[in-house]
């Protein structure tokens, strides 16, 4: 008897230990939860790709890294180019607009832009914004303090996808190693080994099928916009259709907002061109038309579901996982809301029946 207290008490310590890890890990991860269900929304979307890719080479640091660059790498090209051509763009609204006092303070930036000099404009960057000793100097209120903020922010955005990488490494590098050690665990007890497996399996596939609406959307935008320029008379109303269709299936990756940080922008600049120069106002209104009804409706909602659907989860639930769930959790539901939905169904399916077959045989 006293050594099954003994035991007890032992337990109980261990328990409480446990706990209290748990705890502290839950709190430290529920700080950056974006940046970790984004790192494992990534890990099944290319899990696929990196099993294939380490099948031929047989080094999981150097396919992991591979597998990292293939989806982040040209995403960033992408944006980069993007934001060269956007200040292409606005020397040019500005050069036909009235607001040359305004080109002319943006002048050390879009110099270098007309040139194509890339390493001129990176040059530019730190000497032709004035200093914190200058800005202060000159009496601009809240200088330091905006300055700050913005430093801030750049720093909380690159930790955040510090973490997400390094996630997502260790996640595609050491996924078995963790999945061994929990079976283990369990004493290899088939009805949760099953459970996890069948969740693992659905996961990819919607996860999957999530990445694959960013071609879907790259392309419907692109044939959508193409189509538009080709119908318009007088003129072409979308002057980068594949750059600004590629940078709305990326924008599909973008929690709450999704495309719209891509097209609303690129609209308003329309708008702005029509209300500035000779541009018609039918250029923005059409963009406007054709970019909700067409390009941000068909692949975030139909192709989304449908590309999902290859799951052992009911297509409509899939659906109202990425949308409940972006209204309950907030951005980051986006992510959590399916694996929320795959985590209920298959508990459903699998084990309540047997719980409540239990339950009402007592």
């Amino acid at each position: 008897m006293s050594e099954c207290r003994r035991w007890d008490g032992h337990r109980l310590v261990w328990i409480a230990l446990g706990l209290v890890l748990a705890v502290a890990v839950g709190f430290a991860l529920s700080q950056y939860i974006g940046a970790v269900l984004f790192a494992l929304f990534l890990y099944y979307a290319t899990r696929p790709a990196y099993r294939r890719l380490n099948r031929h080479l047989d080094h999981p640091n150097i396919v992991a890294s591979v597998t990292i660059l293939l989806v982040v790498l040209p995403m960033l090209v992408v944006v980069a180019y993007a934001g060269v051509v956007a200040l292409r763009e606005l020397d040019q609204f500005l050069a036909a607009s009235d607001l040359e006092v305004v080109r002319s303070a943006l002048e050390p930036y879009l110099s270098p832009v007309r040139q194509g000099d890339v390493s001129a404009l990176w040059d530019a960057l730190p000497t032709g914004t004035a200093s914190v000793g200058s800005l202060a100097q000159q009496g601009l209120p809240g200088a330091f303090g905006r300055l700050s903020s913005a430093a801030g922010l750049v720093f909380a955005v690159l930790a955040r996808f510090f973490l997400m990488i390094t996630f997502l490494f260790y996640l595609l590098r050491d996924d078995w190693k963790l999945r061994r050690w929990f079976v283990r665990s369990v004493d290899h007890d088939e009805a949760i080994v099953s459970f996890l497996d069948t969740v693992d399996d659905d996961l990819e596939v919607i996860f999957v099928g999530n990445l694959a609406v960013v071609g879907v959307a790259a392309v419907f935008a692109a044939v959508s916009y193409y189509a538009l320029n080709f119908l318009a008379p007088g003129g072409t109303v979308v002057g980068v259709p594949v750059l600004l269709a590629l940078l709305i299936g990326i924008g599909t990756l973008i929690p709450a907002v999704g495309m719209k940080i891509v097209y609303v922008p690129y609209g308003i600049y329309l708008l702005g061109l029509a209300l500035g120069t000779a541009t018609p106002l039918w250029h923005p209104i059409a963009f406007f038309a054709v970019s909700f009804t067409i390009v941000d409706t068909i692949p975030d909602f139909f192709a989304r579901s449908f590309l999902s659907a290859r799951s052992g989860v009911h297509m409509g639930l899939v659906l109202l996982g990425y949308f409940l769930g972006t209204l309950a959790f907030g951005w980051y539901g986006l992510f959590l809301g399916p694996i929320v939905v795959v985590l209920l169904v298959h508990f459903a399916d699998d084990v309540f029946p047997d719980l409540a077959g239990a339950l009402l045989a007592e």
